[in-house]
């Protein structure tokens, strides 16, 4: 039942004009969707959160970003919960009060939970917009996507319990 929402029916909100721009690293199309949404305005920055990701690095390329885009970089992430935490603490380093939060669209929910675990008392305005993979190369579905979209009930089991502050999941 999970596979089969989170493939369908996954938390996709229409983007709204907002500070920032943040793209959880994990998966090919995360960033491609971001610049999307970059270049029809909807935010003047990009935050990259676990910035030092092969990914991102071969989908700057791939997608021809300027090597002088203005990316705010947030290299630190391990887990979807301090993706949450470090790029909320960028948001207020840089007084940003809203954002589009890009990922997966099969990750959606576990993004949210973190969040709004992570928020506190912050005052932002969060949109989640989902990523269905990337248009550059657009095969079926690969056994890494098919591996990370079974392993995410778990995952998400794991966010209810709170199992995130002792291991990375």
């Amino acid at each position: 039942m999970y596979f089969v929402k989170s493939i369908y029916f996954s938390i996709n909100q229409k983007p709204v004009k907002s500070d920032v721009i943040i793209v959880l690293s994990g998966e090919v199309g995360r960033l491609e969707t971001a610049y999307d949404l970059y270049k029809s305005g909807y935010a003047d920055t990009i935050m990259l959160s676990n910035s030092t990701s092969r990914i991102f690095k071969s989908e700057i390329k791939k997608l021809k970003i300027p090597d002088n885009f203005p990316f705010i970089d947030e290299p630190n992430a391990t887990s979807t919960y301090t993706n949450a935490k470090y790029t909320l603490a960028l948001m207020k380093k840089h007084h940003f009060t809203s954002a589009i939060v890009v990922s997966s669209n099969y990750h959606m929910d576990r993004v949210r939970l973190a969040y709004n675990r992570a928020l506190g008392n912050q005052k932002v305005k969060l949109v989640y917009v989902a990523s269905y993979g990337s248009s550059l190369n657009s095969p079926p579905p690969t056994k890494k996507r098919m591996k990370l979209v079974l392993e995410e009930p778990i995952k998400y089991l794991g966010y209810l319990l709170l199992l995130y502050y002792w291991i990375d999941l």
